[in-house]
């Protein structure tokens, strides 16, 4: 973090001032006359190809040598983000709740976050807020070590933070059922449609119960009686993804991967001890692909970390 004396000496208002980063060692620009320069190098002269690379220019390659001749005319930042959009695919899909104080969080087990501004940017020259939150709020990740599983949120293999994604819906019976479950029968379902779950997937629940998040007490759904009513994966479905499937690991669009109301989280139990992950409280599923997506989970790497906050990505 930079020093607060020396960020409110920045006048931010001078145009004439050079930007923060200006003299990076490492920092790309592009002169006037279209030369491309590194700090603390001569200018490079751009080169005929370089100038006229329009948009129309580029459409007119074909074939795989004649794109990856025009992608290396372009800034290497975006010749990269094109080679992974091409691989992951074209859209993208946020499957990732805003966390907010108002969040419903489940506050039986977990207190809500706490923000608070302590830098403001008139009297510090920079904004910075403290963040006060459980692991397990708004969409996140429970690592196995949540239940007794070997590895902490830092040491999950990144390699099974990006899988193939199966979203597999019961949205049908959630919405008359609040604690409908995925059962083996639903899973044998989709795989009747779709083929069969690949060796590595990340399968995702989807109930629906994710447009219950603006309505005050409709996502946490707790009854006169106490007991807290939503949908969740059954114990029998988990057991057959960790047995017959070796997935990853599972998400639901409610609030834990168990439904409510149950005594045991039996789930929990069967999954995550096996090495898989958990995502809670996904967002947007009725969006993603049912099948042919990719995840990508963003997982937080904080230490001995039993969960933490997760942003959730899915290109198709």
């Amino acid at each position: 973090m930079c020093n607060p004396a020396l960020m409110q000496r920045i006048d931010y208002g001078d145009a004439g001032a050079a930007p923060p980063g200006q003299n990076h060692p490492y920092v790309r620009r592009t002169g006037e006359n279209g030369s491309v320069q590194v700090a603390g190098e001569p200018a490079e002269a751009p080169s005929a190809a370089s100038r006229v690379m329009t948009r129309r220019n580029l459409m007119r390659f074909t074939g795989v040598a004649s794109a990856a001749a025009a992608l290396s005319m372009l800034p290497v930042g975006v010749a990269a983000a094109s080679d992974v959009r091409g691989r992951l695919g074209s859209r993208v899909v946020d499957l990732t709740h805003t966390l907010s104080s108002d969040f419903p969080i489940f506050y039986p087990l977990s207190p809500p976050p706490v923000y608070e501004q302590h830098r403001f940017l008139e009297t510090d020259g920079f904004n910075a807020n403290t963040m006060t939150l459980d692991e397990h709020s708004g969409t996140h990740i429970d690592a196995p070590a949540h239940f007794g599983g070997e590895n902490y949120v830092d040491e999950i293999p990144v390699e099974s933070l990006v899988a193939p994604l199966c979203v597999v819906s019961i949205g049908d019976r959630a919405e008359h059922d609040h604690t409908a479950t995925l059962e083996v029968d639903d899973i044998r379902r989709y795989e009747r449609r779709y083929g069969r779950i690949p060796r590595g997937a990340f399968v995702a629940m989807e109930s629906g119960w994710s447009r219950r998040v603006p309505i005050p007490g409709a996502y946490l759904n707790q009854g006169e009686d106490g007991v807290f009513r939503y949908p969740g994966i059954g114990p029998e479905a988990a057991a057959f993804l960790v047995e017959e499937r070796s997935i990853v690991g599972a998400g639901v669009d409610s609030t834990s991967i168990d439904h409510g109301g149950s005594e045991v989280p039996e789930s929990h139990q069967i999954m995550l001890p096996n090495g898989l992950y958990g995502i809670e409280n996904l967002n947007n599923l009725a969006a993603a692909p049912r099948h042919g997506g990719t995840v990508v989970v963003g997982a937080a790497k904080h230490r001995g970390g039993f969960g933490g906050p997760a942003r959730v990505l899915v290109f198709h």
